[in-house]
């Protein structure tokens, strides 16, 4: 099954390509303060444990209630409120739902990932809402919708220049009052390249089922879980409430809080397994399955390059008093790129910028090349030009890039890197390598030494 593209997560961690599950769970709607940040701190605790990592959702206000006289959360305000203290305290990533288009941008100063509901997953504007924000977009398909019909969904987030994107399903309308789950319906979607999530709860809804109420069957949850983590989804979805019987919303599908420990040690034994299938499975050379999120077609590197601001400075600029610039090194950088010149790879920096800094930093490394400020072709073509001099191929090249002005060249060499702090467009490029360290931090000696362990050599 195709691997997916990993979607950062506040640089701590990635959904998607081939790790284990990420949980996204909590009580449906923010009913109180104290009970958000009880199940919180019980579920960090639990995953903790388990070696899952966690995302925490509830949300302010639950706007398709069956009834108009059914509670619906605590509101835009308190919901914000209380959504910073989980993430404050318990140093939780946090997302909720958004209803309207002008809630995006509110929600996206507290929140670090925005739901779209199911019923509201064709709604353009809203869509290209969250996507301007940049955080990342987690769609429910709708139950009226076919996988296949998630492509335009894709299209609107992309080309509201967007690219973290997961694509959840929670279930199809089978006739009045019932859902069912297609699982090769996640193999559809994730066919688009992006992280496939499961909402196990949701998925065993049956809506209106009550009457003035949403009905469920919460004891259909791990089996759901457990089939659509066979197939091989990114991250489970699952709403978890202390006493579902009187939660506000949805309380037939949630689950107890007592219970979630069994069913994710059961859910990760799955996971295991199919996520090995996977890994057994792939088409890729050894070397590519060596080094996580490495390119298919990388050889032997023979030219390690590294832009500058942002990657080997931490991208500020600093002046004197009388106006003089100045910019400031990682001497670990600079020994980093010493000892892979002594294993015998050229080395040399490309830069947009032109400064005599810059050049007295390339003369006392004694690196083998420094190209300023070329800017017909961008990088890309100075890059070319020193394999033509070098006789090798840009797949025996390593780059280490943090903006947009290092895109082309990120997307064309055979081993690309790019520091904790870059931006998300680089990020997302395709089989990049994530450092730790940020720009100017010693990211590149991170790099050298990930190039030598790995043996890229």
């Amino acid at each position: 099954m195709l691997e997916t593209r990993k979607i950062n997560v506040l640089n701590r961690f990635e959904i998607g390509g081939n790790t284990r599950f990420v949980l996204i769970a909590g009580p449906c709607a923010i009913e109180t303060e104290e009970m958000t940040m009880e199940v919180a701190a019980k579920l960090k605790e639990i995953c903790e444990e388990l070696d899952i990592h966690l995302i925490f959702k509830s949300s302010f206000d639950k706007a398709n209630r069956t009834s108009v006289k059914a509670p619906r959360g605590v509101g835009l305000k308190r919901g914000l409120e209380i959504l910073q203290r989980v993430k404050s305290e318990l140093d939780l990533p946090v997302v909720t739902d958004v209803h309207e288009s002008w809630q995006c941008a509110e929600v996206a100063e507290v929140t670090d990932m925005l739901q779209i509901p199911a019923f509201l997953s064709r709604q353009t504007d809203l869509l290209i809402a969250a996507a301007k924000t940049g955080k990342i977009v987690n769609v429910k398909k709708g139950q009226f919708m076919a996988p296949w019909d998630m492509k335009n969904v894709v299209d609107k987030l992309r080309d509201s220049g967007n690219e973290n994107i997961l694509l959840c399903e929670r279930g199809s309308s089978f006739g009045y009052n019932n859902l069912v789950v297609d699982m090769t319906g996640l193999v559809e979607m994730r066919n688009y390249g992006f992280p496939i999530v499961f909402d196990a709860t949701h998925a065993v809804q049956k809506p209106g089922g009550q009457g003035t109420s949403t009905g469920g069957n919460r004891e259909m949850v791990p089996y759901l879980m457990r089939a659509a983590l066979a197939v091989g989804v990114d991250a489970i979805f699952a709403e978890v409430h202390p006493d579902p019987d009187h939660a506000f919303s949805d309380g037939p599908n949630q689950l107890y809080l007592s219970d979630i420990k069994e069913i994710l040690q059961q859910a990760i034994a799955i996971d295991n397994i199919t996520k090995g299938i996977i890994e057994s499975g792939k088409k890729e050379s050894v070397r590519s399955q060596t080094i996580q999120n490495t390119k298919p077609e990388t050889q032997n590197i023979k030219l390690l390059l590294t832009d500058v601001d942002g990657v080997l400075t931490d991208g500020g600029m600093y002046y004197s008093k009388d106006g003089d610039a100045a910019k400031k090194f990682n001497a670990h950088d600079g020994m980093g790129l010493q000892i892979i010149r002594d294993k015998g790879i050229k080395t040399g920096i490309i830069t947009s910028e032109t400064t005599d800094i810059v050049e007295r930093r390339f003369l006392k490394l004694k690196l083998d090349y420094l190209y300023q400020g070329r800017r017909e072709g961008g990088k890309l073509a100075s890059v070319k030009e020193i394999c033509e001099k070098e006789g090798i191929t840009l797949a025996e090249v390593a780059y280490i890039g943090d903006d947009v002005n290092c895109f082309e060249l990120l997307s064309s060499v055979g081993l690309a890197a790019c520091p904790s702090d870059a931006i998300d467009s680089i990020k997302n490029i395709p089989g990049i390598i994530q450092m730790k360290k940020k720009g100017g931090e010693g990211c590149v000696r991170e790099f050298v030494e990930m190039i030598i362990s790995k043996g890229e050599l």
